[in-house]
């Protein structure tokens, strides 16, 4: 996944979890990653070496593995506070 893949990934589901975006929130591509600005995260991808880890989540002094695109979603939702108060759930009914 490339930074720019990676940036409208993460600024889609900040979308999708309702956190506004904005000058002090704010997605930008950073030398291989991602910031989350105003929330002092990074998302850096891992190096060969590291796998199964494939990016790792940072804010100062703190550095968290990721193994998946899942993973890294929810590692993101619980730093940013997103995961708080009720989850949406997708119902599937029949007709």
């Amino acid at each position: 996944m490339t930074p720019p893949e990676l940036r409208d990934l993460v600024a889609d589901a900040l979308a999708l979890w309702e956190v506004p975006e904005g000058p002090p929130r704010r997605v930008a591509v950073i030398e291989g990653g991602v910031a989350l600005e105003g929330f002092g995260l990074r998302v850096l991808p891992a190096a060969a070496e590291d796998l199964p880890i494939r990016w790792w989540i940072e804010r100062p002094g703190q550095r968290r593995p990721c193994t998946s695109v899942t993973g890294l979603l929810r590692g993101l939702r619980n730093a940013v506070g997103a995961g708080e108060g009720e989850a949406r759930r997708l119902r599937v009914a029949g007709s």
